[in-house]
């Protein structure tokens, strides 16, 4: 068998003009890559290889889901290469050839995910330059991944040390004019191919077929095509959209990728208005949170303190669901929910309770009902409720739409509500646990990737990337109002977030930087950074507080350190392990292992593994049930929820769920466990205890 190195190739994935990529064996780590290999031509330019090495260490550093992650990179015997994370798919070129055109919902779902990886790397400073369906990997769950960011192309540079007999690298079928003019490129150069694979989508065509100077023609003097001429039944709706995108001039083109998205999204609205289904209810968009008790009408808002620092957080933008809707006559995934809106606050943690309602008598019956029914969502917290045993195989009961991209959720300590972060929506949605449906929604000023509440319930931390930048931030939200009322920047992209036990800190692991963050939350302010390694990812705290864990996905490892500060202890884990919870009752962690489709069970003292309990593919998340006995781990591309016994090292039950499951979260009385499903915009709800 073939040997690079210390690879060894075991079977050809692909090959084009930018060279080969092979399913390969990692010798030195014991791991299946995809590693692709240069052609020699490009390899003879010493200011090529330059900015290979140079680009391919920023687009290592990116981190966002839609992206494939980079392992190495380098030359091997002067042959530039590049080793990936093997993922399992077909491009969506091969989906073009074998399917044809595809429906304008599947269309704008795919586009949302390229659309978020292509903002991710613009924000870092990076063109990908080679927009096209060939490097667009869909995988069986419908998850797409934007590959061959090795073209990346730094913002505003010029083409003219990158060409080939004086043709800009790239593919000319989806070429922006500024390239073949060798003209500096930015983000709207992206924009622009990424609306030609829009109509590619739709239409089943290239937007101007034909040979190489008819090609070079249409780009740069032809009107944009329209998709409803090239093919029937397309909405006409979608041609305004892509000739925005196709636009001559870049600054006539939509900003960036998800500004297209959104546009898109409108047309599709346009195409197919959604209808509101029979029982859904729309709740008023001045209520804080509004209940519908029988026989009364009653809104409670409840008044809070804001922080000098507060600042007022953004309009939610336009959200992006899935590819199929997967409830055509229930509610519809992805439907903005109100807005939380609030009288102006007063006091920080001082609890108002304001009822309005149609007399005296009603309003005390109303209140009493709502109380011993439902409870308040950021009322003042109850005591922890006490863990009922789990089940070894539980239910799905519901599926329960929650707002457009639902990529974290946890539950209030006090187990009466629930917050979800809508990753593209800009928003978190107030999930009301005893109704089992979302009741609101508060704007925040970024992307919220990660959610942890303070043990009181009283405040929640989320963990949020910036919209027109690589640094990050947590923000804090009061409860009771719904509103912004701190924002701690963190100087950098914060992926995962934890709370000490007692409330004292409040940790965010930084994969940028190797480190945790840590975040006073009484000043607001960041107080220290504790080296963990490289590429933390997931991040827990133990429950007596006194120790963090992290997963290097990149260094295959899992990583114990003191929360006070210390040498970081890494014990080596599975592949790529993505997750980590602490056993509330065991000294173990529970490890997630994303490329090595499994969950470890890590002796968190001793640093060895204990058991390794094959899962689906991919595990995206655990959790751990309330009373230890199971694990719940979320396979992102298996589109299954399955219960581990960690004791046994043995699954239980395995539970299909909606598409692309990302996160699980589990009610403090052991009674639900809840499943975001990202791509169906929806939350799997599972009786979890009998």
């Amino acid at each position: 068998m073939e040997r690079v190195g210390e690879y060894e190739l075991l079977s050809l994935i692909g090959e084009g003009g930018m060279g080969e990529v092979w399913r390969a064996r990692d010798l030195r780590h014991d791991r299946d890559v995809a590693l692709k290999l240069l052609p020699d031509s490009l390899c003879e330019s010493e200011e090529y290889r330059h900015r290979f090495r140079r680009e391919s260490h920023l687009v290592a550093r990116l981190r966002e889901p839609h992206l494939i992650p980079i392992h190495d990179f380098g030359e091997i015997d002067g042959r530039l290469f590049l080793d990936m994370r093997l993922v399992e798919g077909r491009s969506l070129q091969d989906l073009l050839d074998t399917e044809g055109a595809l429906s304008a919902h599947r269309t704008v779902a795919y586009l949302a995910q390229i659309a978020d990886a292509l903002d991710a790397a613009h924000a870092d400073g990076l063109v990908h330059r080679d927009v096209k369906p060939s490097n667009v990997l869909v995988t069986p769950s419908d998850f797409v991944y934007v590959v061959d960011f090795g073209l990346a192309h730094p913002v505003g540079s010029p083409h003219t040390q990158l060409t080939q007999a004086g043709v800009a690298i790239g593919t000319l079928e989806y070429m922006a004019p500024e390239r073949f003019a060798q003209r500096p490129v930015d983000a709207r150069t992206d924009v622009y191919s990424l609306a030609c694979v829009l109509f590619e989508c739709l239409t089943d065509e290239k937007p101007f077929p034909g040979d190489l100077p008819t090609q070079m023609y249409g780009h740069l003097t032809l009107d944009p095509p329209r998709c409803s001429e090239r093919r029937p039944g397309v909405s006409a709706a979608f041609d305004a959209v892509v000739a925005r995108g196709m636009a001559k001039a870049p600054e006539d083109r939509f900003a960036t990728a998800g500004e297209l998205v959104a546009a898109a999204r409108v047309a599709l609205r346009a195409a197919a208005p959604a209808r509101r289904a029979a029982g859904a209810v729309r709740l008023p968009a001045d209520a804080a949170v509004t209940t519908l008790v029988p026989g009364a009408a009653l809104a409670v808002a409840t008044p809070s303190a804001s922080r000098a620092a507060a600042a007022p957080p953004r309009p939610p933008v336009p959200g992006r669901s899935a590819a199929r809707d997967p409830h055509p006559s229930g509610p519809t995934p992805g439907a903005p929910l109100p807005e939380l809106r609030t009288p102006p606050p007063v006091r920080r943690r001082r609890r108002g309770l304001l009822v309005a309602t149609a007399g005296a008598t009603a309003v005390v019956l109303a209140v009493v009902v709502l109380l011993l029914t439902v409870g308040l969502p950021g009322a003042t917290p109850a005591a922890r409720p006490t863990p009922r045993p789990a089940s070894p195989t539980p239910t799905v009961v519901a599926t329960v739409p929650v707002g457009s991209s639902p990529v974290a959720m946890q539950v209030a300590p006090d187990g009466r509500f629930a917050y979800v972060a809508n990753r593209d929506a800009g928003t978190v949605t107030v999930f009301d646990v005893a109704a089992g449906a979302a009741v609101g929604t508060i704007p925040v000023p970024g992307s919220p990737q990660a959610l942890a509440f303070s043990p009181d319930g009283a405040e929640a931390y989320v963990a949020l990337l910036g919209a027109a930048g690589p640094t990050g931030e947590v923000v804090v939200v009061d409860t009771a109002s719904g509103t912004v009322t701190a924002r701690v920047p963190t100087g950098s992209r914060p992926a995962a977030l934890a709370v000490a036990p007692d409330g004292g800190r409040v940790y965010a692991s930084d994969p940028d930087g190797g480190s945790v963050t840590v975040v006073d939350p009484g000043s607001d302010a960041v107080v220290d950074r504790i080296a963990v390694g490289a590429g933390p990812h997931g991040l827990a705290v133990s429950p007596d507080g006194t120790r963090l864990a992290v997963t290097n996905d990149d260094a295959d490892r899992v990583t114990v350190v003191d929360a006070a500060g210390g040498p970081p202890t890494p014990t080596p884990v599975g592949r790529a392990p993505h997750a980590v919870a602490w056993h509330p009752t065991e000294p173990w962690l529970l490890v997630a292992d994303f490329a090595g489709n499994g969950l470890s069970v890590v002796d968190a003292g001793a640093g060895r593994v204990l058991a390794t309990v094959p899962t689906a593919v991919h595990p995206q998340a655990v959790a751990p049930s309330a009373d230890g006995r199971y694990a719940y781990v979320a396979a992102i591309d298996a589109n299954v929820v399955q219960v581990v016994d960690p004791r046994t090292a043995t699954v239980t039950a395995t539970i299909p769920t909606g598409r692309a499951p990302s996160a699980v979260a589990v009610t403090p009385d052991g009674r639900t466990a809840y499943v975001t499903d990202l791509l169906d915009a929806t939350v799997t709800v599972l009786r979890a205890a009998s």
